[in-house]
C-alpha cells in the first residue's frame, strides 16, 4: 500500500465516493466506476489471491453488453459485494484504514477494518465548456450541453463545434468510440452543406503545351 509498501490482506474498493451526492454538487452517476472497480478487483484477486476484496456498493450498474456476466463472474472467484452507504473513513492506532458503513438490507451501521481502501471517485468536467469554447454547459451538471440531444447527442448550442464522450458527460470507452463516430458524420454533413452553400469560384482553363 502506498503509505508503507505493506502488501494488503484485505481491501476495499468504496463505491460513488464524491459522486450521487446533492450536497457535493454531483448529483448524476459517474457510469464507468462499476465496471472498472470490479475489472480491478478481480485483477487484484489473481495476483493476491489469499487477499479478501470488498466493493462497498449503493447500486451496481453493469448496464453494458456483457457487463452483467463480468459482475457475476466476480462474484463467482469471491469477491464481496456489500450495498451500503460508506459514511467515514478513519485509522486505527496501526494505521489501519476502518470503513464505518451503514449496510442497507439489514438496517444497521458496522465499521470493518481493511489494510486499503480505494475510493471510486465521481467523474466531473475537465474546464469550462463556455469559457474554453464559447459553448454553453448543462445547468444539472456543467458537462457540454446538449439541447438536441433527441436529434443528435454531438450537437451543442453552438453552430459548427460538435462535442462526444466525456466532453457531454461520463461515459465509457464503447460508448465514446460510437458517438466519436456520429460526431464525425455531423461534421462531414456540416461541411459538406457549407461547401455546397458557398459561391462557387471562378473556373480558369489551363493549357500546358
Amino acid at each position: 500500500r502506498p503509505g508503507d509498501g505493506k502488501e494488503p490482506d484485505s481491501i476495499a474498493y468504496v463505491q460513488c465516493a464524491g459522486s450521487r451526492d446533492e450536497t457535493l454538487g454531483v448529483p448524476y452517476c459517474s457510469r464507468i466506476c462499476c465496471m472498472y472497480a470490479i475489472k480491478q478487483a478481480m485483477l487484484l484477486s489473481g495476483a493476491l489471491p489469499l487477499a479478501d476484496i470488498t466493493i462497498y456498493y449503493m447500486d451496481i450498474r453493469t448496464f453494458g453488453k456483457g457487463y452483467e456476466q463480468f459482475y457475476q463472474n466476480a462474484q463467482a472467484m469471491g469477491i464481496e459485494f456489500v450495498k451500503g452507504k460508506v459514511a467515514r473513513i478513519h485509522e486505527d492506532d496501526a494505521h489501519n484504514p476502518i470503513v464505518r458503513v451503514e449496510l442497507v438490507d439489514e438496517g444497521r451501521i458496522v465499521e470493518r477494518q481493511h489494510d486499503l481502501v480505494v475510493l471510486s471517485v465521481g467523474m466531473v468536467p475537465a474546464f469550462n465548456p463556455q469559457a474554453t469554447y464559447g459553448v454553453p454547459p448543462a445547468v444539472d451538471d456543467g458537462f457540454v450541453a446538449q439541447p438536441f440531444a433527441s436529434l443528435s447527442p454531438c450537437l451543442t448550442p453552438r453552430r459548427g463545434i460538435f462535442a462526444t464522450g466525456t466532453a457531454v458527460g461520463p461515459m465509457d470507452i464503447v460508448d465514446s468510440i460510437v458517438m466519436a463516430g456520429a460526431a464525425a458524420a455531423e461534421t462531414a454533413a456540416y461541411l459538406h452543406a457549407r461547401q455546397a452553400a458557398a459561391p462557387s469560384a471562378p473556373r480558369r482553363e489551363l493549357a500546358h503545351a
